[in-house]
């Protein structure tokens, strides 16, 4: 089992970690490519869309078959050859499509590493999940900081050596990790059915989505904001980096402490957090400061992550366990994604970043507001003190 968490480790360290050259980068790369700014947006914003699709059926496919090992390897070889249309034409809808393939093999990836790490732990170490996924924030954190420099030495139009590097390191280190917990339930679509139905969890999913519309507005607009305000792309691979780095803390010390904790109340104080945040983004003017106010990363979407997935795992049975990280994740980031970056994009084109940010703030204000008045109709109905803790 040691063996089986290093490696885990390690492939949370490198698939978080190759995130940070294309989050970041892509844009900028097309945009050097000679796209156009509407042109990056369409591509981009697909990204959402596609994930919503990908990744509760790939997770469903994993399910069925009761593998990750295999679909993950499967996954990274497609996302790959989608890569060549990505990176060596210049024809937008070659681009176009070749990114939608690309993203429908690499979106299910995050959620399929984290219901094998969830699989591996089992019930019993499940608090330890934080210990493995800060691995990833390590490999965001260092990789974004590396890759600036990099690409100013190697050249931006080289992004793809980096990024298939990272691919095929995938690819070797699947090949020491063991499908371990699957359960020998059948899978089938009725049994995902009452996972849809189940009201409590689609509850919860629906408040994560709120909180999520404005992070992944950020996701989006945050390098093109850093760029208006006059910041260099070491400042921007920094900006990454020191939101990844944020999270080790919180996931090694506070990932068993947050899970004795009602996860509804522990959601409306990160709903609050990220009001804040997104505030302070919408009346700072310094490129600077908004790079070091990115170390609120750790308490506001590494708490919000710590509770979503345990949250989830909690809902969803073990069988289903890959349909239920994926199904949340196309909430978040699929949905959210779509929304966030489309009416993002849009503020921001319209009436600039300032305003796209203290609107952001008024929609993170709004879950809060939203998530307190659902935690105190539950407590009530539990007959629980509004700060109890979970059964």
């Amino acid at each position: 089992m040691s063996k089986q968490l290093t490696f885990l480790k390690a492939l949370s360290f490198f698939h978080i970690g190759g995130k940070a050259i294309i989050l970041p980068f892509l844009p900028l790369f097309l945009h050097l490519q000679g796209f156009s700014s509407v042109e990056i947006g369409t591509i981009m914003g697909v990204a959402p869309i596609v994930s919503i699709i990908a990744q509760p059926l790939v997770g469903f496919v994993s399910d069925k078959f009761k593998t990750i090992k295999k679909i993950l390897i499967l996954l990274y070889f497609a996302v790959i050859a989608a890569s060549f249309g990505l990176f060596f034409t210049a024809e937008f809808w070659v681009v176009f499509l070749s990114f939608v393939l690309f993203h429908f093999a690499l979106s299910p990836c995050s959620p399929l590493i984290d219901s094998m790490t969830l699989k591996s732990l089992g019930p019993e170490r499940r608090h330890e999940y934080g210990k493995i996924r800060l691995w990833g924030s390590l490999g965001f954190a260092l990789i974004a900081g590396l890759s600036g420099p990099v690409l100013v030495w190697i050249g931006l139009d080289k992004i793809y050596i980096l990024f298939w590097f990272f691919s095929l390191l995938m690819i070797f280190l699947l090949f020491f990790l063991k499908d371990t917990g699957q359960s020998s339930a059948p899978v089938n679509l009725k049994g995902v059915g009452e996972v849809i139905r189940n009201k409590q969890f689609v509850t919860f999913l629906l408040l994560c989505f709120l909180i999520m519309i404005p992070h992944r507005t950020n996701d989006t607009m945050l390098v093109l904001h850093l760029e208006n305000l006059g910041a260099t792309a070491l400042l921007i691979g920094l900006a990454w980096g020191l939101a990844a780095i944020s999270e080790v803390p919180v996931f090694y010390y506070l990932t068993k402490k947050i899970m004795e904790l009602n996860h509804l109340f522990i959601l409306g104080v990160i709903a609050a957090l990220y009001t804040v945040r997104w505030l302070l983004y919408g009346v700072i003017d310094s490129a600077v400061m908004i790079t070091i106010l990115q170390v609120s990363q750790g308490v506001t979407f590494g708490l919000f992550w710590i509770v979503a997935l345990q949250t989830a795992a909690k809902f969803v049975p073990n069988h289903l366990r890959s349909t239920g990280q994926a199904l949340l994740a196309s909430i978040c980031f699929g949905l959210g994604g779509a929304i966030g970056g489309t009416v993002g994009g849009w503020v921001f084109d319209v009436f600039g970043s300032f305003v796209m940010y203290q609107l952001m703030g008024l929609t993170a204000l709004g879950a809060t507001i939203c998530i307190f008045i659902f935690y105190r109709v539950s407590a009530k109905k539990l007959n629980q003190p509004s700060v109890s803790r979970e059964a």
